[in-house]
């Protein structure tokens, strides 16, 4: 695929014409890959098939959910190396994650960014696979190349920048800040590449309230992208109805408009005639949940 190439909406991408590529096509698209713009998930496939190693993030909370079995499926075809890295792990009890939601996932690593928590040890990881590789992708300079996937806001950037020691790929709080692929250098043998965040295409919707809920609660559609956010709270507070009361300090009796109500009193967000601005409280809500102030 040319860098720029235009796709028509709707058009399903064809991963095998990508496959039929030498490498030595692929090493030059990867000497002068700087950062690209295209369709979301046609750059998933391109960082897979760029790639020697893949890192898929996911998130510690909702590890099964944030599984791309599609991008999966693709890694498996190319016959490429993965390791699963369980991020943000920070923001839940170790002994809350669910056996059965990691048996499969190996090799596996368990990271904290903001606490530095096994960053060593997937940097490690990394090493040693590469260690393994004997026909690299890049096979001009002969680098190792390690992508980086997973849904979006799942911490792809935050995991690079730890990995590297310095802040290099663009971070933010908004569900696909990373618009592009962002080619940084891990040692002088590999290199790293950063992708926007995918949701996968049988997935993708912007109608199903479901899906929409889904990705909200994932992180994956920030709270300025959603249509209706009392629904996604209310979605929330049926999966996990006591967190909220507990951290804004209310009684809701389970009921997500009184929780609105109350949060808008609390944080004053009110409109005129004293009534509570419910748009802008449950939008302030999900914000807090994705910002991981809200813990399950």
């Amino acid at each position: 695929m040319k860098t720029g190439q235009k796709f028509s909406k709707g058009k399903k991408h064809d991963t095998s014409r990508i496959s039929r590529k030498g490498y030595s096509d692929r090493a030059r698209k990867l000497e002068n890959i700087k950062k690209q713009r295209g369709k979301y998930p046609i750059l998933a496939y391109d960082i897979v098939h760029m790639s020697d190693i893949i890192l898929e993030v996911l998130d510690a909370r909702f590890i099964t959910e944030t599984r791309n079995y599609e991008i999966e499926e693709q890694i498996k075809k190319e016959k490429k190396e993965i390791i699963y890295v369980i991020n943000k792990t920070d923001l839940i009890d170790r002994k809350k994650i669910k056996e059965e939601d990691i048996l499969s996932l190996s090799p596996r690593a368990f990271v904290s960014c903001p606490i530095r928590r096994g960053i060593k040890e997937l940097r490690n990881k990394i090493k040693f696979i590469s260690t393994k590789i004997t026909n690299p992708v890049d096979n001009v300079l002969n680098k190792i190349t390690v992508g980086v996937v997973g849904y979006p806001n799942t911490g792809k950037s935050s995991i690079i920048n730890s990995l590297i020691g310095k802040k290099t790929a663009g971070t933010g709080a908004d569900a696909g800040f990373t618009k592009g692929i962002q080619k940084v250098k891990l040692t002088s043998e590999i290199m790293l590449l950063d992708s926007p965040g995918i949701i996968p295409n049988r997935e993708y919707s912007g109608v199903d309230s479901r899906m929409l809920s889904q990705h909200t609660k994932l992180g994956a559609r920030s709270s300025t992208q959603v249509k209706n956010p009392g629904e996604v709270v209310n979605d929330l507070m049926k999966e996990f109805p006591l967190v909220f009361d507990n951290y804004y300090g209310v009684d809701s009796g389970r009921d997500s408009e009184i929780l609105i109500e109350k949060v808008g009193r609390k944080k004053g967000m009110l409109k005129k005639g004293n009534v509570v601005d419910e748009d802008r409280t449950a939008r302030l809500i999900i914000r807090d949940w994705q910002q991981g102030k809200i813990r399950r």
